[in-house]
């Protein structure tokens, strides 16, 4: 695939060229102190102690003979002290992590070029959500997390996912202490906020694991990986600063009386040795009960005047009656979750260190039931109808580990080596196949999915200072390796096949395969890989001392797409310390998923079948499929940082994202002439079906715009009083699409729209397009209390292609107060109570014709941004020792 070479490619050329000046102008290199901010950390002088070094927090060279010990990369937290906070447990921070070099950082440095926003372990908590992904949409403006999973009502996964300015899942990078995450097995392959989606699952990292996380938005493109489009979320974990741990015990529930979920979690932390070694452990496991808000069902579940069923059916009718609809509310699953990470000198000059990640989580989602009288259902195998069960069995790791140091020219290195992969077993219970009648099974494995990624490579950064430059310069660059692979395995026999019996008990047409989720077909099973080589080059240069420069280029080489050059330039300019500006030109790429590209699947309701093709299946070529190729991005950042006094901070920036060849779903193409197409075809078995089958193309370019906005400050009251400190945040992002992409002409035939309202409404309307918060946090000696109040947007929810405009749902804006109240007891125990959306409000009902539509399943939009469930309580027991 040919890649534009725009400005990114001259971004490159401008880094290789500075680099090459620098290295040709660079004084003698004496000393070593690699950082990123303005407030620059002094190398220490030759003969200055081991200590002395580590205190200023920089890597620094002695004149004579470099040791490591002195050089030694700072944690990933350097830490002087640890307090329990009634919020949660707090993180006191001594030292800058801005003075560490580029090769050896696990966070991004704040007072830079780009924006980084960073949320911390005890603002976490205070939320009392079960998961970073939840926790992080009521601590983040810029993120939302919708409730039904990334694929709205009928998700392909069952996990919420994170949408980052509105954009897509996939266009921003999840990474773990600065390294990439590998992505999901599972995808977002229906309709919904983040349709064609696999991102990473940041919901299977413990939550006590977690020192801060750190949003960035501006120039993660290059810092981080050239696919950041809108930006990248970088979990930090703890790394045993100190000797001690945490242990906490939550419970909750909605106030409906569902839902309610048991979760244990914490952590133990340990120095090793006395160079600055240390360990972090943790843990989490989750019970969660199921939820549902569904309505009653509007089928005729019954047949009381059959000859042979009809006494039966009446006296079910009479004591089970309509309610029967479980499909829409959160699954049952319990989930184990476990990491580690640390790090140990191994001599004076070299630092060895590994991060993991094990979880293994079972999910059981019901879904749409069939009554005794359901054409599909086999009454000799479920006389009373059936509820077909889904579950998903997953199995997730990802350990990361290597070597770093610096070398005696004053040259910081990094090797590491990273391994991920998630392998997800999929199994229907409670289930039939009609055309094998009583001969069907009951329970069906629907196929294995597994995604892995393998990671090696080296980064080096290295200090130059010049007579022509009011501060050292420093270069970053390195080279990466990746080997990406995704696997279908085929799922049972009879969970795919057609059997004898082809007209079901109604006399039409009974469809095949399992009737609630159908396997994997032979055809659809495989294995797929692609390599990847991802060089990169980094430069931040002061043209004087309150004006700064970051630089920055990458180009990537695709097995199966070819080469893509990015880049990025950023500036910023302290006028004061107290006011700074900076601003920011980016480019990206994102190659589609290989889920994207060979993701190929069945699933069914009551009288329809969706088709996810894959983009080489012969269907979607003849429905006009020709390839995915990569999106490329151009996104340009201003803001400025204000703190006109100790206690007040401002922030504001404004931005511009532009995507050409936006990697989406089409339309879910659907209609008599397409019915009788694919039943020709031989899709399905039963032309009386609704047939919706949807593959993944480029549907055109999209531009976006917003801004985003924080203001934090601490009230001066008396001392006696305590410490009360206010927050407001805001995000506004509006996305519009400014090309379409051309029908193609066989669709057009067939009377389908290749783009049509559904699919824009998905892209463009079922994400709020501004969220607010409000937040009052007070705390006077062991108590503490949190007051949040909340609003999202109004959004548009579509059901079905082709809907009219008359059926679709508005979804007014949604405002929810959450509250905290926490009191410290005893010696280390802390006792928390807490509520989220706490006056129980639910979001707009869907139209009456909607219901209907969804046989009274869908009775709340599943893509409210902030939840159909109502009032959420907790309690928490927390001990730090």
């Amino acid at each position: 695939m040919a890649v534009t070479k725009g400005p990114a490619l001259r971004h490159s050329d401008c880094v290789i060229t500075l680099t090459i000046a620098l290295l040709l102008s660079a004084a003698p290199v004496e000393g070593f102190a690699a950082t990123a901010d303005s407030d620059r950390a002094a190398a220490p002088k030759p003969g200055a102690t081991k200590a002395g070094a580590r205190a200023a927090g920089s890597l620094a060279t002695s004149a004579t003979k470099p040791t490591a010990a002195a050089l030694r990369p700072a944690r990933a937290t350097p830490l002087a002290g640890f307090r329990s906070g009634g919020a949660g447990e707090e993180i006191v921070a001594t030292a800058s992590l801005n003075n560490v070099s580029p090769a050896f950082r696990v966070s991004t440095p704040t007072n830079s070029t780009v924006r980084v926003a960073v949320v911390t372990a005890a603002q976490l908590l205070q939320t009392g959500q079960t998961n970073v992904i939840s926790a992080l949409q009521q601590t983040s403006p810029e993120i939302n997390a919708p409730p039904g999973g990334g694929g709205g009502a009928y998700s392909t996964t069952p996990t919420q996912t994170i949408i980052l300015r509105n954009l897509n899942a996939d266009e921003t990078l999840i990474l773990v202490n600065g390294v990439r995450r590998h992505i999901s097995a599972l995808g977002n392959w229906s309709a919904g906020p983040a349709s064609g989606t696999e991102p990473a699952d940041l919901s299977l990292i413990p939550l006590s694991a977690i020192d801060h996380v750190e949003i960035i938005t501006e120039g993660a493109t290059a810092l981080y990986g050239q696919d950041a489009l809108g930006g990248a979320v970088n979990i930090v974990l703890k790394s045993g600063a100190r000797n001690g741990g945490t242990v906490n015990l939550l419970n909750s529930g909605f106030y409906r009386g569902d839902g309610q979920a048991v979760e244990g979690y914490g952590d133990i932390e340990r120095t090793i040795g006395h160079q600055g070694g240390g360990i972090d452990i943790a843990w989490q496991v989750l019970n969660q009960l199921p939820s549902h808000r569904d309505g009653l069902n509007t089928a005729n579940l019954y047949n009381t005047q059959d000859p042979v069923y009809g006494a039966h059916d009446a006296a079910l009718q009479k004591i089970q009656g309509q309610d029967v609809n479980r499909v829409e509310g959160l699954s049952k699953s319990l989930a184990e979750v476990f990491s580690f990470n640390g790090h140990v000198p191994l001599t004076d000059r070299v630092d060895a260190y590994a991060t993991g990640t094990l979880a293994h989580r079972d999910t059981a989602r019901i879904g749409f039931p069939r009554g005794p009288a359901n054409n599909n259902t086999v009454r000799a195998l479920f006389p009373n109808g059936f509820s077909p069960i889904e579950t998903f069995d997953e199995l997730d790791f990802q350990v990361n580990g290597g070597l770093r140091g610096v070398l005696p020219l004053g040259v910081a290195w990094n090797t590491y080596v990273s391994y991920g992969r998630e392998q997800v077993n999929e199994d229907v219970e409670n289930d039939n196949n009609p055309t094998f009648g009583a001969d069907s099974q009951t329970s069906f494995h629907q196929g294995t999915i597994v995604s892995s990624e393998l990671i090696g490579g080296a980064k080096f950064s290295k200090e130059f200072n010049s007579a022509s430059l009011p501060k050292p310069a420093v270069l970053d660059f390195g080279a990466e390796y990746r080997h990406d692979t995704y696997q279908l395995g085929q799922g049972d026999y009879q969970s795919w096949a057609t059997g004898p019996y082809l007209i079901g008990q109604t006399g039409v047409q009974a469809s095949s395969g399992a009737t609630g989720y159908a396997g994997f077909e032979p055809q659809n099973a495989g294995n797929w890989s692609r390599d990847i080589f991802d060089g990169h080059v980094g430069l931040d240069i002061y043209a004087t001392k309150k004006w700064e420069w970051t630089i920055g280029g990458r180009a990537v080489s695709y097995s199966d797409l070819g080469v893509a050059p990015t880049g990025s330039i950023g500036t910023r300019y302290n006028f004061s310390r107290r006011f700074a500006l900076r601003a920011n030109v980016n480019t990206g790429y994102r190659a589609p998923t290989l889920g994207a590209v060979h993701y190929n699947a069945t699933s069914t309701g009551p009288g329809e079948v969706t088709e996810n093709l894959s983009d080489f299946d012969p269907t979607a070529r003849l429905l006009g499929a020709t390839g995915v190729k990569g999106e490329v991005s151009r996104s340009y950042n201003i803001g400025f940082d204000w703190n006109p006094l100790d206690t007040l901070h401002v922030s504001l920036d404004g931005y511009r994202i532009d995507i050409n060849d936006r990697i989406e779903s089409t339309t879910e193409f659907s209609g008599p002439l397409m019915n009788a197409f694919l039943y020709n075809q031989g899709i399905t078995s039963s032309p009386t079906d609704k047939i919706y089958v949807t593959y993944m193309t480029n549907i055109g370019n999209t531009t976006t715009n917003g801004f985003t906005a924080k203001v934090s400050y601490q009230f001066p009251i008396d001392p006696s009083w305590g410490k009360l400190v206010g927050t407001v945040m805001a995000n506004a992002a509006d996305t519009e699409v400014t090309h379409y992409a051309s029908t193609p002409a066989v669709l057009t035939q067939l009377g389908q729209t290749y783009y049509d309202s559904l699919s824009r409404n998905n892209l463009l309307r079922a994400s709020p397009k501004n969220k607010e918060s409000f937040a009052l946090n007070w705390s006077r000696g062991r108590y503490s209390v949190y007051v949040q109040e909340q609003r999202y947007a109004g959004v548009e929810w579509i059901n079905y292609s082709g809907d009219p405009a008359s059926t679709w749902t508005h979804i007014r804006p949604q405002v929810q107060t959450n509250i905290e109240l926490s009191a410290r007891v005893g010696k280390g125990f802390t006792l928390t109570v807490g509520a989220n959306n706490l006056f129980n409000k639910y979001p707009t009902r869907v139209k009456r014709s909607t219901v209907a539509e969804t046989q009274g399943t869908i009775a709340y939009p599943m893509t409210a941004p902030g939840g159909y469930e109502g009032g959420y309580y907790y309690a928490r027991v927390g001990y730090v020792f």
